[in-house]
């Protein structure tokens, strides 16, 4: 009844222009705070599928999610098929003659009712999640720029591309491939703020 969670990850290009921290002319300090070398010529890529799907965060929230995409289909499920009775009830009556015809019609009127209220809960259950499916891919982008701006903070790369189905990078050499460095300190530092997170309520001084 609901569509399967799929999500289909993708986080634009991110570009970094780099300036030197400092260095160069000792002729006058004032110079040191304004010198600026070239930007770098060296480019990263990642492979954002292979990241985010590899992405603890992403993991731990796409599990949540489907554990509530399960709830209310099964919810919804229960509903429809509790209505479907009730209207097989009511044809099995009626054709046996059990039924006048005040009845009849009050008992219509009483299953479209129940049919109109069960559509509009289906459509806003559709319509929920897949806002929160929105939310939780934004979470996800979020973090990984985030990260990349104080990955790339002293500007070693010149430009961060992103790789991933129907991205316009054809071909690149394996060697300019980050994404196991980025997933790895991504994945750390999740890892390190979820314990942090799981310790705080049963104290607020524990270390």
């Amino acid at each position: 009844m609901m569509k399967k969670f799929f999500v289909a990850a993708s986080v634009a290009l991110l570009a970094f222009a780099g300036c030197n921290r400092g260095g160069g002319s000792k002729e006058a300090g004032s110079l040191d705070s304004t010198f600026h070398r070239a930007p770098s010529s060296q480019v990263a890529y990642v492979n954002i599928d292979s990241l985010v799907n590899a992405y603890d965060l992403y993991f731990d929230l796409r599990t949540e999610y489907e554990k509530k995409v399960k709830k209310m289909d099964d919810d919804l499920t229960a509903k429809g098929r509790n209505l479907e009775k009730q209207v097989l009830d009511y044809q099995d009556k009626a054709q046996k003659g059990l039924m006048t015809r005040s009845q009849m019609a009050e008992t219509e009127q009483k299953l479209q009712q129940q049919q109109e209220s069960f559509m509009r809960q289906r459509e806003t259950a559709m319509r929920d999640l897949a806002e929160e499916e929105q939310v939780l891919m934004a979470r996800i982008q979020h973090n990984i720029d985030e990260f990349l701006k104080e990955f790339n903070a002293d500007y070693r790369y010149g430009m961060i591309l992103s790789t991933a189905g129907g991205s316009t990078v054809l071909h690149a050499d394996p060697q300019l491939d980050i994404t196991s460095i980025v997933l790895k300190e991504l994945n750390e530092r999740y890892i390190a703020e979820r314990a942090k997170t799981k310790k705080q309520p049963a104290g607020g001084n524990a270390q």
